[in-house]
């Protein structure tokens, strides 16, 4: 089913009566739905509390402004929110608070951007406070040694020392609070998330846009505005799409799915399932990008303390091979 070229669509515009069938039967559990966003990581609760004050009010307005800035957490919620479904067993508030925590842990897991690099910042930060120990309390005992035997120090021990003077004094200061300065801005613009999210980003996005795909067709939402809408909040920006209409970064795996089972249910299953896998690769990936990098931020400390102590060490050579 070839979907129009262009993701330039409000998710609301095409869910109204989804929209008012969840405000329906969250109201009736939004202090479960409070308790719930008790428990999550303090990044999460103000989404969550918007979304739990847009269920009390009852306001259909609010709710599709909120959809529209928060996809992910109000699509799946829709998947329990079919219009025209049994009300007052209790069955559709059960499976509403059911997605509403499946919503929360998967969240909570994006939110881990920062797993893939603390071993190797660890490293790093082992290593910086290696080197500046060392740069602080031994070279300067090097440094009269070499000035009692006046000899003429190689290119390396004259850098060393010299990073030494300029370390020790105002320079120290001022590459800390560049460094620091510099690690805050990467995690305040989020650029440091963005770098870690992007690790296996096909894979990720594939995987979100088939979940809410599946979600959608649960509730009953036809597979064109479904399909538009999961879109619309995998690529807000509205990349390039492929000949079929769908987007170029869609794995071949979603797409076959997409237009594999006969029935709605069937294709939300396989949905289901594929997400998981792209959920699995995309772990895979990150924690391959960890075990990278924590190799080579043990190779970067080895490296850096060998010159030093090369650098130390070569004049003495120098003047043992000269006494000789």
């Amino acid at each position: 089913m070839a979907l129009p070229r262009t993701t330039a669509v409000r998710p609301s515009a095409l869910l109204g009566p989804w929209i008012e069938r969840a405000l329906e039967v969250g109201g009736g559990i939004v202090p479960a739905l409070r308790a719930l966003g008790a428990e999550m990581p303090p990044a999460r609760r103000p989404a969550w509390r918007e979304l739990c004050e847009t269920l009390a009010a009852g306001d259909t307005a609010r709710a599709g402004r909120a959809l529209d800035r928060d996809p992910d957490t109000w699509i799946p919620l829709l998947a329990a929110a079919a219009p025209g479904t049994t009300t007052g067993d209790g069955r559709a508030e059960e499976a509403f608070l059911r997605r509403a925590v499946d919503a929360a842990v998967r969240g909570a897991d994006d939110e881990r951007w920062w797993l893939p690099v603390v071993y190797p910042l660890l490293v790093l930060s082992v290593a910086a406070g290696v080197v500046g120990f060392l740069t602080t309390f031994l070279v300067p005992q090097f440094r009269k040694i070499f000035d009692d035997f006046g000899t003429e120090l190689p290119g390396m021990t004259r850098l060393l020392l010299s990073a030494h003077t300029f370390l020790s004094g105002w320079g120290g200061g001022a590459t800390l609070l560049v460094a620091a300065l510099g690690g805050a801005w990467l995690v305040r613009a989020g650029a440091l998330a963005h770098w870690t999210r992007g690790i296996a980003g096909r894979w990720a996005r594939s995987g979100r846009f088939a979940r809410q795909v599946a979600a959608l067709l649960v509730a009953g939402v036809p597979q064109e505005a479904a399909e538009a809408v999961a879109r619309a909040a995998a690529d807000p920006r509205g990349g390039r799409v492929a000949v079929d209409g769908r987007p170029r970064w869609l794995t071949a795996t979603v797409r076959q799915a997409l237009d594999g089972a006969p029935t709605a249910a069937g294709r939300a299953r396989i949905l289901e399932r594929v997400a998981a896998c792209h959920d699995e690769r995309r772990l895979a990936q990150r924690s391959w990008t960890a075990w990278i990098l924590g190799p080579f931020a043990v190779a970067v400390t080895g490296v850096a303390v060998f010159l030093m102590a090369v650098a130390l060490f070569m004049p003495l050579v120098k003047l043992l091979y000269d006494l000789s």
